[in-house]
């Protein structure tokens, strides 16, 4: 390219604007290089050359994250993760529902346990079940005071009311001991002649011969109940037919 540069004179083709600017301010010689078609080849080569000293697309990218690693994840931690609001609000929707489905139930179960429904509205069910357990409660007791009054009479049978006494004032029963010489009176006194009852008993068995085991006598609502375990000496008294008349008549003489 050095053979392309020649001095130029004053005579040649006009100067540029830039040549008259260096000639009047340095007033020296001006060096001008004309154009010159480069090869296509050569500014391929060079544009070549260029993408291969550039790095490639992204290497800057990966080479800072290389230098620059992501921090580390934590740990994870064992246990139950701590409930946000979110899910505490959960929760209580949870449990709210729990406790209204098990209140349903219970009113079915009380639905179902009452007899007498009138409507099927819950304050009118709790109603309906509040009068069917006083009505229960009142048949308790009334079943108590039945049951207290049948125990009584099994325990003396001979205890009666005043209404329903009997029309006899005296009355004996006789049975014979299986077994054993011996015959247990029970003998029923009203309350006209309860008086010296218990004297009256002792003086017939005296008068019959007839040895006394044991004998208890109580007084209950103006009747006396008199018990006796008496040995029967052989003979005709060993039948209870005939232990009975003999103290029934001895009674009445008395």
């Amino acid at each position: 390219m050095d053979e392309h540069a020649r001095p130029t004179s004053s005579t040649s083709s006009p100067p540029s604007p830039a040549a008259s600017f260096f000639s009047a301010t340095g007033n020296g010689a001006m060096l001008e290089f004309p154009y010159t078609e480069v090869p296509e080849q050569w500014l391929m080569d060079m544009y070549d050359d260029n993408l291969q000293d550039q790095p490639p697309l992204g290497h800057d990218l990966l080479s800072s994250s290389s230098r620059n690693p992501p921090p580390a994840a934590a740990a994870r931690r064992r246990g139950r993760k701590p409930a946000g609001p979110s899910a505490a609000a959960f929760s209580h929707v949870e449990a709210e529902r729990h406790r209204r489905d098990k209140l349903h139930r219970r009113f079915c179960d009380l639905r179902a346990a009452v007899p007498n429904v009138t409507r099927m509205d819950k304050a009118s069910l709790l109603a309906d079940a509040t009068a069917y357990i006083a009505q229960l409660r009142r048949r308790v007791a009334q079943l108590e005071a039945e049951a207290t009054q049948a125990a009584v009479r099994r325990a003396s049978p001979f205890l009666v009311p005043d209404d329903d006494a009997p029309t006899e004032e005296e009355t004996l029963e006789v049975r014979m001991v299986v077994g054993q010489e011996a015959a247990a009176l029970r003998l029923t006194t009203a309350a006209a002649r309860h008086r010296h009852a218990t004297a009256r008993l002792v003086e017939v068995l005296r008068s019959l011969d007839l040895g006394v085991q044991h004998a208890c006598a109580c007084r209950v609502g103006g009747v006396t109940v008199q018990d006796a375990v008496v040995d029967v000496p052989a003979g005709k008294l060993r039948d209870e037919g005939c232990l009975r008349a003999a103290l029934l008549h001895r009674l009445q003489r008395g």
